[in-house]
């Protein structure tokens, strides 16, 4: 097996078909000023067998540079003995380079066995997770029994919400006052919590004309009270990239309400599953948001991120 570094449409003609959306070549391009250049890299014998695209960052090679996760693209299921030949000419790049690659795999529920045989490989050959990060998704199947797997005090907050008259909307993702009333919200709630917006309004607008993205808000007496911004990662999972609700509004539990209302929409869709994403920055968690999303019902998986 050899390492070949090739253009963007060239990695592209290999792998039309993605695991994720965040592996995107699309995507990848958009976010490409995030980084000092992009490497796409194609592991090849008789035929092209794996792929991974990094980005530069002063003494790193990052995969992702600028996404939740990131990790290897491949043709087909893959074989072991092919990832440890991708890996074995990864380092041998990585040197020749004299950087060290920060590899974040997805959350076992994108490509399970694939992400199994990644972390098997990496650990036997020496590389264990610098961060191990604790990721929340809410099996959709659960909707048609929601309030089962509520913990008490979560159903006594739903309850709580229902007593109010919230109107759930779906936005038109193509325009952008819808987008920008979501992202007001969101920008809202994370100022409020002193929460981190890694995305700016015009890179989320941008970002839609790339990945397939809704929007929701929920109202209270025509006023928006709390909002989400969700990414179709693949297609039986979607993602929520952000939620919250507007600062004030918290005792009546207008997240209890939104959280059912999402769920419930992407049930409809024919969507499995909703990643709600980390609740741990770094692996250290935090509280409150583990809570909220375990009372939810949530189920957890682990986000390894790895040095090599």
């Amino acid at each position: 097996m050899e390492i070949i570094e090739v253009k963007a449409n060239e990695y592209s003609e290999f792998f039309n078909k993605y695991s994720q959306i965040y592996n995107n070549v699309a995507f990848t391009q958009l976010n490409a000023d995030k980084c000092e250049h992009v490497h796409y890299l194609l592991f090849k014998d008789t035929k092209v067998r794996l792929g991974i695209t990094l980005g530069e960052r002063e003494e790193m090679l990052c995969s992702p540079f600028s996404a939740p996760f990131g990790g290897f693209d491949f043709t087909n299921e893959p074989k072991i003995e092919y990832i440890e030949q991708a890996l074995s000419l990864l380092k041998e790049y990585s040197a020749s380079k004299n950087k060290s690659i920060k590899l974040t795999l997805p959350p076992p529920i994108y490509n399970t066995s694939a992400n199994a045989k990644v972390i098997n490989v990496l650990m036997r050959g020496g590389v264990f997770p610098s961060i191990v990060d604790l990721n929340y998704h809410y099996d959709l199947s659960r909707v048609k029994e929601y309030e089962k797997y509520l913990s008490r005090n979560a159903r006594k907050n739903f309850h709580n919400a229902l007593t109010h008259d919230f109107e759930f909307v779906k936005l038109d993702s193509c325009k952008e006052e819808d987008i920008t009333r979501a992202y007001n919200v969101i920008k809202a709630n994370r100022e409020s919590h002193d929460y981190p917006l890694r995305m700016s309004l015009e890179n989320v607008i941008k970002t839609t004309k790339v990945v397939s993205a809704d929007f929701f808000v929920m109202t209270k007496n025509g006023e928006d009270i709390a909002a989400a911004q969700v990414f179709h990662v693949t297609d039986e999972i979607a993602q929520v990239v952000y939620w919250g609700d507007s600062p004030g509004y918290s005792e009546m539990r207008p997240m209890n309400y939104l959280s059912y209302k999402v769920f419930e929409h992407y049930n409809n869709c024919g969507i499995s599953i909703l990643d709600i994403g980390p609740s741990t920055e770094n692996g250290i968690p935090n509280y409150g948001l583990c809570e909220f999303k375990e009372n939810l019902g949530c189920e957890i998986s682990l986000k390894h991120t790895f040095i090599i």
